[in-house]
């Protein structure tokens, strides 16, 4: 399962025929299927927690800690300042050992540099291909003035 995959994000999808709880706040999900089951070992982030689907789970601070109960490694929030700073102020958590890990693993290994990229044949056959599909193609609208 883990085909390379360094991470994963689980919806604020309620499947009830597996569990009355959205997958991305279901430890039946997250540490039952995807990692018991599944034996998926990357990391699993949260959808985005200030989403409506996510409300089922009370306010922010409820949300993170949910999620992170349920076997999320990283809690995100997307475009809502306001709860971000709830969380600063308010949440506090410790990972477990395991969820540290895979953040850790997360981290690139080494970064390759531009000059470097440039000259891969991979990336310059890729650009090209990239290149030829912004191209706009001419379109005839006729004649406004008639």
């Amino acid at each position: 399962m883990n085909a390379g995959l360094p991470g994963i994000m689980p919806a604020h999808v309620i499947y009830p025929a597996v569990d009355d709880k959205p997958a991305g706040f279901s430890p039946v999900w997250l540490k039952n299927i995807l990692r018991g089951q599944l034996g998926f070992q990357g990391t699993v982030f949260s959808d985005d927690i200030s989403m409506a689907g996510a409300e089922i789970a009370g306010d922010y601070c409820s949300r993170a800690g949910c999620a992170l109960e349920a076997g999320c490694d990283m809690v995100l929030v997307c475009n809502n300042r306001g709860a971000v700073l709830t969380l600063l102020d308010q949440f506090s958590y410790s990972p477990n050992p395991a969820s540290h890990a895979r953040l850790i693993r997360m981290h690139g290994k080494q970064a390759i540099k531009l000059d470097e990229l440039h000259r891969d044949t991979n990336w310059q056959e890729s650009e090209k291909i990239l290149i030829a599909l912004d191209k706009t193609p001419e379109l005839d609208l006729g004649d406004d003035a008639t």
